[in-house]
């Protein structure tokens, strides 16, 4: 525009144009070459809005009149109409407004000097004629040259701006000069803003205000919150949605927002503790704004907020914090407000809630309700998790859900099994025949038990007629009565290796039992027998060959160059096969028992380095921990750790009054509440196990009981 009209008798600021003249027809002869000059270049003017031959005109805060220039008094009005100080401290505050502007006023000590000796510590505040004179005075040399400049379009301006609890005060400057004073008291909704929210209302109050002063240039705002600066930084859609709509006010303007500390911000600081008794009413559109905000909570579930939010202690004291304004130290807050201050900048209240942006802060006695909805479906931890921040929140949520997944007995129940652990593998026999490992699988509709050989590889193959532990132990006593009495027999717990009978056997023929209850691994030996001998009989079965000749072959079979054939480990020979041999090789050959014993404990760390690549170790149980037990079902058995047992990574677990002894791998940490049955179980007496539905009842590893609680067992292990 002033591009457009240079040359031309007029001024133009913006979009308003100024036309004037000495004498009537000076004033129309200007007129007419301006309306011309408009019609030539195709500028519509709106003919509501423009005023002819007027004495006395407002413009760009001035009047202009046959008397000269002038202020307008709108934009003295925030001072003029400043009522007197009512105590010491609202006068240090008019007067830390005046020294700021001393500079300009002359005389500034002596007109001051009343003044000055109420704001003594020793001088009872008493307002008299006198220091009303003075007040006056110093107003009036506010409102008037040199102190008040005129407007420069040529100069960059400041607007200084602050709120206080009541009312907002504004300034507009040009080099540290004000050009106009604003101020407004809030209304009853302002007053119960945030205190950002009421810092943010001032800027948008200045920039209305003073629109003619800074609309289309760049113009820098002073604040005394800084927060305030960070928050206009960030997106407007990731801002609280009271401060959307004021910051969409600001969109026109080219402003910049400054910190500056509130003991320097004299005059804005002055007016908004003195506000004119002007009211701002308060927007439809704002009105509107608000409910479409709150509408997507239903009536029941937004009174249920606000009766417990009402209730909430915490949240009442918040709430008023958040309206006078949070104090400039951390250890000023109160405890209960601390976990708060961190979010202070995003937090407001509104229609009873409190809110972190759009999130409503839920109180205490509903954030395990909300934490149930929320976990629906009972999604994982960080997916719960991230579903609840962008509806809700308080302080310590993100923990809380933690811990609330973390004691859901439906989660700890259905959780995937625990990681492998490193191999711990069982100690290398240094002699044939001293630790042997035992096991029942079944093939082609039959029972079969194998016996292996830890030292020399060498298994037994027989064909049960049943399952009984009479069956079993008759047909190890047809192989102990050839090879000789373990040592050391390795079984699983099945119910043929724990019955009285076969405890029995053991103390007979004086041997050592070791079991580990549902835990196949621990007794990988004989698995891996019970692999070879299928193989063996599902080949002979296919190709019509004699299972056994195929077995005394196998025998014969070399495993390592160093280790020699099972035969010969064993037995310090081949045996004869239905190959031709000479007779010296069926000659008893013995090995050295310490390099064998030495190749098999490389071979056992090459087996343990290969296996722990994907392993790793669990955590150590104590006494009276809450664990969960695997099941065929999951982990949905829920017990105490009752004992640690002297085997390695093995437990006495107690749940649902029967004892357990379980391998940690089957054993699930849980945070979920003790029992209170268990609470004084080193007293308790147990009974023998009875039938019940419990399905941890029904494996048949349940370890035998005392009257006394103690649980009678051979030597276990587990890996």
């Amino acid at each position: 525009m002033e591009q457009i009209f240079a040359g031309y008798p007029c001024a133009v600021i913006v979009d308003d144009i100024l036309v004037g003249g000495r004498t009537v027809k000076e004033h129309d002869d200007n007129l007419e070459r301006v309306l011309e000059w408009a019609r030539q270049v195709n500028l519509r003017l709106n003919p509501l809005k423009c005023k002819f031959r007027l004495n006395e005109v407002s413009y760009v805060g001035h009047v202009f009149s046959s008397d000269g220039l002038h202020a307008d008094p709108l934009k003295i009005k925030a001072i003029s109409e400043m009522p007197e100080p009512t105590n010491a401290t609202s006068l240090q505050r008019f007067l830390g407004m005046v020294n700021y502007m001393g500079k300009f006023i002359p005389n500034l000590s002596d007109i001051s000097a009343p003044l000055c000796q109420l704001t003594h510590k020793d001088t009872v505040w008493c307002w008299l004629q006198q220091h009303q004179d003075a007040f006056n005075t110093l107003k009036k040399c506010l409102t008037c040259p040199p102190v008040l400049s005129y407007y420069n379009v040529d100069k960059p301006v400041t607007l200084t701006c602050d709120s206080s609890q009541f009312g907002l005060g504004a300034a507009c400057l040009q080099d540290n000069k004000p050009i106009a004073y604003a101020s407004r008291v809030l209304t009853q909704t302002e007053m119960r803003y945030a205190q950002i929210e009421k810092e943010l209302l001032a800027v948008v109050f200045a920039c209305t205000k003073f629109n003619d002063y800074i609309y289309g240039k760049p113009v820098t705002i002073e604040t005394d919150h800084q927060p305030l600066v960070t928050i206009t930084k960030r997106p407007i859609h990731s801002t609280p949605a009271r401060l959307q709509r004021m910051l969409l006010q600001l969109q026109r303007y080219n402003i910049t927002l400054v910190y500056k500390k509130g003991k320097h911000m004299y005059i804005a600081d002055t007016l908004s503790r003195a506000p004119q008794a002007s009211v701002h009413e308060q927007s439809k559109e704002e009105n509107t704004f608000e409910v479409m905000n709150v509408c997507n909570i239903s009536p029941t579930r937004m009174d249920e907020l606000k009766r417990h939010t009402v209730d909430d202690a915490t949240l009442q004291m918040l709430v008023t914090t958040i309206r006078q304004g949070w104090p400039t130290k951390l250890h000023s807050l109160p405890p209960a407000m601390r976990p708060f201050h961190p979010y202070r900048h995003e937090l407001i209240t509104d229609d009873g809630l409190v809110w972190k942006g759009h999130k409503v802060i839920i109180p205490a006695t509903l954030q395990l309700e909300y934490m149930q909805i929320v976990h629906r479906g009972h999604p994982g931890a960080e997916s719960t998790k991230q579903r609840a921040r962008g509806i809700f929140f308080w302080p310590t949520m993100t923990k809380d859900i933690d811990g609330y997944i973390t004691s859901c007995a439906t989660c700890n129940s259905t959780k995937p099994h625990q990681q492998k652990e490193p191999l711990q593998p069982h100690a290398v026999p240094s002699l044939p025949w001293s630790t042997v490992a035992a096991d029942i699988f079944e093939w082609n509709s039959h029972q079969f038990l194998v016996l292996i050989d830890s030292y020399s590889g060498w298994y037994e193959i027989d064909q049960l007629q049943n399952l009984t532990s009479s069956c079993v132990i008759q047909k190890l006593k047809r192989h102990f009565s050839v090879h000789g009495s373990p040592q050391t027999l390795i079984t699983d717990n099945g119910r043929q290796f724990v019955s009285n009978e076969f405890k029995d056997f053991t103390m007979a023929w004086d041997f050592v039992h070791k079991t580990s209850p549902n835990f196949p691994q621990s007794n990988g030996l004989a698995e891996h027998a019970v692999r070879s001998a299928k193989q063996l009989m599902e080949k002979s079965k296919r190709d019509g060959t004699d299972i056994y000749l195929n077995l005394l072959n196998l025998r014969n079979v070399p495993r390592d160059p160093k280790l020699g054939s099972p035969a010969q480990r064993l037995m310090s020979r081949q045996t004869r096969t239905t190959l031709p041999l000479h007779s010296s090789l069926l000659e008893p050959s013995p090995l050295a028992s310490n390099e064998i014993h030495a190749q098999l404990t490389k071979k056992r760390l090459c087996q343990k380095k290969s296996y722990d690549k994907r392993c790793k170790q669990l955590s150590t149980l104590s006494k009276g921990q809450v664990v969960r037990m695997q099941t065929p079902r999951g982990y949905d058995s829920k017990g105490v750790v009752k004992d640690v047992c002297s085997e390695p990574r093995s437990y006495i677990v107690l749940s649902g009054g029967k004892e357990y002894r379980r391998n940690c791998r089957h054993l699930l940490t849980v945070k979920e509440p003790r029992p209170s049955q268990y609470d004084n179980d080193d007293h308790q007496e147990i009974h023998a196990p009875t039938k019940v539905n419990d399905p941890v009842a029904r494996i048949p590893d349940v370890v035998t009981q005392t009257t006394t609680g103690q649980v009678t067992s051979q030597t276990h292990c587990s890996p």
